[in-house]
């Protein structure tokens, strides 16, 4: 596969994810806070920071690409729960989720590719993540 093109899908699946991480630590928490409420967990505020950070964290490991495959694996599964417990009643949002869990699952099968960090095969402590 041309790595040119993994690196571009793994910018195109990953800045967003880091764009809203970032949001929801800022302040952004404010508008999932009572959709998470809403769902009987308890600390919705505290959860909805966690949702950043791990939006966040998924989004860079994407853009690096390390660890690519484990990063789209769990953002792949975070989309489809996204769109079936906050997206079921908004046919759009569900499909744009389902879509993104799809480039999510194919990014994970490849890999991501030569232009990433340790150049998709990394060496010592690093080499016991997938």
């Amino acid at each position: 596969m041309n790595d040119m093109a993994l690196l571009i899908a793994r910018l195109f699946l990953g800045v967003p994810f880091i764009v809203w991480g970032v949001m929801k630590l800022r302040g952004g928490e404010a508008q999932i806070a009572p959709v998470i409420a809403s769902l009987g967990l308890p600390d919705a505020k505290g959860l909805a920071y966690l949702v950043g950070l791990c939006e966040l964290a998924g989004g860079i490991a994407l853009a690096l690409g390390y660890p690519a495959r484990t990063a789209s694996l769990l953002l792949g599964l975070w989309c489809l729960v996204t769109a079936y417990v906050a997206h079921k009643t908004d046919t759009n949002q569900l499909l744009a989720h389902t879509a993104m869990a799809g480039g999510f699952f194919l990014l994970a099968a490849v890999g991501a590719g030569t232009i990433s960090l340790f150049t998709g095969a990394p060496s010592g402590i690093f080499a016991f993540l997938p």
